[in-house]
């Protein structure tokens, strides 16, 4: 969420085009016969890996305490409503000498094999690297000057202080050299989470849960709180009704702005707490193993605040993937005895975000972007209208 409104940086989307298989790297051109492609491969699947081939009409199901609905998934956009429109990414083999070097020098080890991907919306370097030894690692690397260098360091940082029970890819190292700063992760056997599965769904929600328990209370002594980190992303329904609504903003919207702005003035209040976030999840934000556990990935947007945060802030993508949200929210143990007005405040408030951010020039590396956002905006004043 975040990194969407501070540097343009929004969602990845990933189809491994090589067998058509789904991979948590993007789209890749894999080596055959390689460590890299056996971690991509459908192989690795399992009984977690099964996707669906038909569209998923409206049903419910049981998972433990949480009575999950979906809908009708909304159709015309690509990998599970990811627009389609690939990002300028930086490539491994167009980094410097001196930077592929020194990466190797770090791994102690020779790269034999590179899979890079072609989706998402941000352009800095990312690939799975497979050395000479038969070792996969995971690299992201942008170069020091981008105004996405910042939220590279912040994930740096932050996941060299997570407890080690954390549910994320333990890191390797960083490095910064010849004006480019890497980030290497051991690689994880693993591709995006469908939450249109209900047992992946499951999945998911229980991994959030566990965010909650192991980062509570707050690990990192530096994390900001969620009111200096969102304190200026979520005013824009505040700004709309101070400087006037844009030209082409929706009826609804229009016609409860100044409710809207006094719903979304009352966030920040309701979201404090001592929980460590991440407040980027979705379902390209995780990885789901082979044995069905859940990995959280991108840890770029840290900051403090109540444990229920995390849960609410996946609600979008909930809803892009034609599940309810509602039941979730009202069984899950993060959020059932949340008192409902401040859910939607945070609602509100990521609803204002999503619509003002969705009117800005497009990213010149990231032309799917806007699309994204708009998309997720019209989700949740759709969820909004219901609520209110």
């Amino acid at each position: 969420m975040r990194g969407v409104h501070a540097h343009d940086c929004a969602a990845r989307g990933a189809r491994l085009r090589r067998g058509q298989g789904r991979c948590a790297y993007g789209s890749l051109t894999t080596p055959p016969g390689t460590a890299a492609e056996r971690l991509t491969s459908g192989r690795l699947r399992g009984a977690h890996g099964r996707h669906h081939n038909k569209p998923i009409g409206c049903g419910q199901m049981i998972c433990g305490m949480v009575e999950i609905r979906w809908r009708q998934p909304r159709r015309g956009r690509d990998d599970g409503g990811m627009p389609d429109d690939r990002p300028h990414r930086t490539r491994w083999e167009q980094l410097p000498d001196a930077v592929r070097d020194a990466v190797q020098q770090q791994l102690c080890d020779k790269v034999i094999a590179v899979l890079t991907p072609q989706g998402g919306f941000t352009h800095g370097m990312a690939a799975l690297l497979e050395l000479g030894s038969g070792r996969t690692v995971f690299a992201k690397a942008i170069e020091c000057a981008d105004p996405l260098a910042a939220m590279y360091r912040a994930e740096s940082a932050t996941v060299a202080g997570l407890p080690v029970r954390a549910p994320a890819p333990r890191p390797i190292g960083t490095l910064e050299t010849d004006g480019w700063l890497v980030l290497l992760f051991e690689a994880v056997a693993g591709r995006h989470p469908q939450l249109d599965d209900p047992a992946e769904l499951s999945a998911v929600l229980r991994t959030v849960e566990k965010l909650a328990g192991v980062l509570t209370p707050n690990p990192l002594p530096d994390a900001p709180t969620i009111e200096h980190a969102y304190g200026v992303a979520f005013t824009g329904w505040r700004g709309f009704a101070e400087h006037g609504p844009p030209t082409d903003l929706d009826e609804w919207s229009l016609r409860n702005l100044d409710r809207l702005a006094g719903l979304e003035a009352g966030w920040c209040l309701q979201a404090t707490g001592n929980t460590l976030l991440h407040t980027d999840l979705r379902p390209d934000n995780m990885l789901i193993r082979p044995d069905g556990r859940v990995l959280v990935v991108d840890w770029a947007w840290p900051c403090r605040g109540a444990a229920w945060v995390d849960l609410v802030l996946l609600c979008p993508s909930m809803l892009a993937a034609g599940v309810d949200p509602e039941p979730i929210l009202a069984a899950h143990p993060l959020t059932a005895d949340v008192d409902p007005a401040a859910i939607l405040a945070v609602m509100c408030a990521m609803y204002g975000f999503w619509a003002r951010n969705s009117r800005q020039p497009a990213p010149p590396k990231s032309p799917g972007l806007r699309a994204h956002q708009a998309w997720h905006a019209d989700l949740t004043r759709d969820w909004l209208k219901r609520r209110l």
